[in-house]
């Protein structure tokens, strides 16, 4: 069964959103690297990985329904530098609720057309987004523990380079 053009169009979307959201964790990762805070930068080019990989796998789905993916440009999604992690870590949040609202879009949308292959396929998506959010929750607590020494920073740094 093909896709809907409604449906084919959100999903291109969603990769093109995944796509930019690895181009802003690698963005963020050059500046925590220019802090010597490369246990941070390492966490943050993982999260860069893995943003690639839901959009390659958003592609393969989409291939396999005889979908054609038009891959959109990507803006420069991050104009700012970052001189502070808590900043990077509040940023991560708020960039992983907004794709968190759109994966839950594409799931309303899929319910909506009684496209029940999509809807499943989605699934895993909203479930790795919960993980995403607590991750950079997590990490939001971590800096801002971090920020009674330097001593717990480098702690805390170094803990996300084991990542």
């Amino acid at each position: 069964m093909k896709l809907s053009k409604k449906l084919l169009k959100a999903l291109v979307d969603q990769v093109n959103m995944e796509f930019a959201s690895g181009y802003l964790y690698r963005s963020m990762s050059h500046d925590m690297k220019n802090l010597a805070l490369n246990g941070y930068a390492k966490w943050l080019d993982k999260q860069y990985e893995e943003e690639r990989e839901h959009a390659l796998k958003l592609i393969a789905y989409i291939e396999d329904r005889d979908g054609t993916v038009d891959f959109l440009p990507i803006e420069g999604v991050n104009k700012k530098h970052y001189d502070n992690p808590l900043d990077v870590a509040k940023d991560s949040l708020a960039h992983e609720e907004a794709v968190s609202a759109s994966i839950r879009s594409l799931v309303k949308l899929a319910r909506e057309e009684g496209d029940l292959e999509t809807e499943i396929f989605l699934q895993w998506y909203v479930t790795e987004q919960i993980e995403e959010e607590v991750n950079a929750r997590d990490n939001i607590t971590g800096f801002e523990k971090a920020q009674e020494g330097a001593a717990l920073l480098y702690m805390f740094d170094n803990h996300l380079g084991d990542r």
